[in-house]
């Protein structure tokens, strides 16, 4: 009975994208691209609605990207989140979205209530599709610095329903 509610259990998935980046790193790498002042500000402005829709967290995961990372950093400090961090090559633009599927239903099946993800577009949009429709061909675009919340009816299943959807704008202006 015990493992029926288990998998009974909700899961929480929040899907983050990178705040505005710079066009073009000194070093000209992408993975080095660094937000700009602008993006840092714009996601720290979203912080405080942030908190308001991010529940406890159990894992944080995100794109080992410059940009990712250090959105990564604000969305931590912004939710209070202290524990750990993992950085995962599942999450940059060009990996198949079910690969971070697979990584969700490792984490839930091992217990994880709210996970989050910083990654990018389009990988995000079909990762959110997927998780929405269970099809990896319909995409949802993310705007820069936008935050989803998706609650699934079971660890059994991460398809769900979509909770809130807000742009770093509009978290700017409600908090």
């Amino acid at each position: 009975m015990a493992a029926a509610a288990c998998f009974a259990a909700r899961v929480h998935i929040h899907l983050l994208r990178h705040g505005i980046a710079e066009d073009a790193a000194p070093s000209g790498a992408d993975a080095d691209r660094a937000l700009t002042d602008e993006g840092r500000k714009r996601l720290r402005k979203a912080a405080e609605a942030w908190r308001a829709v991010v529940e406890p967290l159990d894992l944080v995961l995100t794109s080992p990207l410059l940009r990712a990372r250090q959105t990564c950093e604000i969305f931590c400090a912004a939710v209070g989140f202290t524990g750990e961090v993992r950085v995962c090559s599942e999450l940059v633009p060009s990996a198949a979205p079910s690969l971070a599927l697979q990584l969700f239903e490792g984490e839930a099946l091992s217990g994880a209530n709210a996970i989050a993800a910083v990654g990018h577009e389009p990988h995000l949009g079909y990762l959110l599709g997927l998780l929405l429709t269970g099809q990896g061909r319909l995409p949802v675009p993310f705007k820069k610095g936008m935050l989803v919340g998706v609650e699934t009816a079971s660890r059994a299943s991460l398809v769900g329903q979509l909770r809130f959807a807000l742009t770093q704008k509009l978290a700017g202006e409600l908090g």
